[in-house]
């Protein structure tokens, strides 16, 4: 069969960029369409010369005005041709399902998450700014009304979770299957090195990125008031503004405090994936603060034997096994997660459990699934 991918876009780096990557190297020969491409984001496995970007790759500065562009995304998916493909497999959190194809030729969609900008109103704000959002209201409700309609010509959904199939199903009147994302966890592994032990843990971690709807800041707050330490690794529009609160934190713990201890925010952009290994090895937990869909991060840290304290809403509630992985916290404030870190701190994990629960999340795993999904439903000549 010929075969195509389509992607949403590459203008950052994140979890559903690595899962596409992997179902890129399933199809090794399937040209990639897009609609626009920072090629310094681009996962090192994928070849430029794979790639096909459409016309609003041409826009001066468009992968730093994306969000502005927002009125272009249907135009740009549907405006690509794919006559002389038998299979359109599409990976996707907001448009690459709309493509258009013709009857003879499948479109299977892998659907990491719906719009939230659409459909979770209280998360509207964090993608656009509110004077965009106001003034852009009329399209959006066009574009929420355009989204659900072109959700129709997808031929077969599959889901990240069961929580999106749930979404899939509520808001796109869909069913899905579900192949849960991988994790590279013959790479994220727990460390034999004697030299990290649980006594010399002194830091907890989070791995995000950096934008309000994340919740960072109750991270910050919660770490603050219990005076520990917590790096920050990620980056994106939100991080001077958290920057500013561990600083004016720092600034009146000093002015306030009795006693010499505080807690220490560190902020990291960017580090390589085997810097990101070491800082699992060495944290006391991954602090999740959001509702996820799916949550690789909480995969990643569990297969370095590293418990995960999560907001127990969303797919994460399918990843951590509450008490024995790591712990959920009920409510998105501090106090809620101080309570789940005082909790977790008297807990005795099992590095081993955690890690084996990792292991359900395993490459070759994720790799054999979605070839079987989609080999049961198109069938070669």
């Amino acid at each position: 069969m010929k075969i195509c991918l389509v992607h949403d876009d590459f203008v950052q780096s994140g979890g559903a960029e690595s899962l596409f990557a992997t179902i890129a190297e399933l199809y090794p020969d399937a040209p990639i369409y897009t609609s626009l491409v920072n090629w310094q984001k681009l996962p090192a496995s994928i070849g430029k010369n794979r790639v096909r970007p459409s016309f609003m790759q041409k826009i001066p500065f468009a992968t730093k005005l994306y969000k502005l562009l927002l009125p272009l995304y249907p135009l740009a998916f549907e405006s690509f041709d794919f006559d002389g493909f038998d299979l359109v497999i599409s990976s996707t959190t907001r448009f690459a399902k709309a493509v258009i194809t013709k009857p003879g030729t499948a479109h299977i969609c892998y659907i990491n998450s719906t719009p939230r900008f659409l459909y979770e109103e209280e998360k509207k704000s964090d993608y656009l700014h509110w004077t965009v959002s106001i003034l852009m209201s009329p399209y959006l409700k066009w574009l929420k009304k355009w989204d659900k309609a072109s959700s129709a010509r997808v031929d077969l959904y599959i889901a990240n979770s069961t929580n999106v199939q749930a979404k899939i199903k509520n808001q796109y009147h869909r069913d899905a299957q579900v192949v849960y994302p991988s994790c590279d966890t013959a790479f994220f592994r727990p460390s034999n090195q004697t030299g990290i032990q649980s006594d010399k843990k002194d830091y907890y971690l989070v791995v995000s990125r950096l934008v309000k709807w994340k919740k960072i800041d109750i991270a910050i707050k919660a770490l603050q008031e219990i005076k520990a330490n917590l790096i920050i690794i990620g980056d994106g529009p939100d991080k001077e503004r958290l920057e500013r609160m561990a600083t004016n934190g720092k600034q009146k713990a000093i002015r306030d405090a009795k006693e010499k201890t505080e807690s220490k925010i560190t902020f990291a952009v960017w580090v390589t994936r085997e810097e990101l290994r070491t800082l699992y090895w060495g944290a006391k937990a991954l602090i999740i603060t959001q509702e996820e869909d799916f949550g690789i991060s909480a995969v990643e840290a569990q297969a370095c034997g590293a418990p995960v304290i999560a907001y127990g809403k969303g797919g994460l509630r399918e990843i951590i096994q509450d008490k024995k992985t790591g712990i959920f916290f009920d409510s998105q404030d501090s106090s809620s997660l101080k309570d789940a870190i005082f909790t977790s701190s008297r807990l005795k994990y099992n590095k081993l459990a955690i890690r084996n629960n990792a292991l359900r999340f395993a490459k070759t795993n994720f790799e054999e699934k979605l070839k079987e999904t989609v080999s049961q439903y198109v069938k070669p000549a």
